[in-house]
């Protein structure tokens, strides 16, 4: 009988110890934390050019409101690999970045492909913590060909009590519009998400 009765506590402790671990397990898995995770969202149309073939690489980033560089969310793999010692490539970024200093952790983390012309959404998720709140101006920055580039730049409020944030968004030619064609990105959408 003794035998018997550590055979069921045994099994009784086992199976709540079995219960534990899978509850811990899921846990970790669904990364259920207590830190709220806040969203930039990046969507925007990519035009094809039928005048000529566009590069299309692309470098999006963060600044401050006094225009220090902050973070880089993504950037095209051709460009984050070796394309950003080309001079006249991204040049605005290539020079806020300082990609050339980055870890590898850091390009691996936000090289992406080159988008396919059409819709285009990127988000980027990250602890609410990570940006303070306040006011940021985003980057998005468009290599056209030869040394024409195309900045798309706006303001975003990162608002501590959540509230979404939808920019306007400028153009700025480099070093002016490209004469067989311009206009690379249209629909240019920022939003904050919390």
């Amino acid at each position: 009988m003794r035998f018997f009765r550590n055979r069921i506590l045994a099994w009784k402790f086992g199976k709540y110890y079995s219960t534990m671990a899978v509850l811990l397990g899921l846990l970790m898995v669904t990364g259920c934390t207590s830190k709220e995770t806040a969203k930039l969202k990046f969507s925007f149309h990519l035009n094809k050019k039928e005048e000529f073939i566009a590069s299309n690489q692309i470098a999006i980033w963060l600044q401050n409101s006094e225009g220090n560089y902050v973070e880089t969310f993504f950037v095209c793999d051709y460009l984050s690999y070796g394309g950003y010692t080309i001079p006249d490539v991204c040049p605005n970024w290539v020079s806020k970045s300082d990609w050339q200093k980055q870890s590898g952790e850091v390009v691996d983390a936000v090289s992406q492909a080159t988008p396919d012309v059409g819709e285009v959404v990127l988000e980027f998720d990250f602890p609410g913590d990570e940006l303070a709140p306040g006011k940021y101006k985003y980057c998005i920055e468009v290599h056209v060909a030869e040394n024409y580039n195309e900045l798309y730049a706006g303001d975003i409020e990162i608002e501590e009590s959540g509230e979404p944030g939808i920019s306007e968004v400028a153009v700025t030619y480099q070093p002016g519009k490209y004469e067989k064609g311009s206009g690379l990105l249209s629909n240019v959408k920022v939003q904050f998400e919390k």
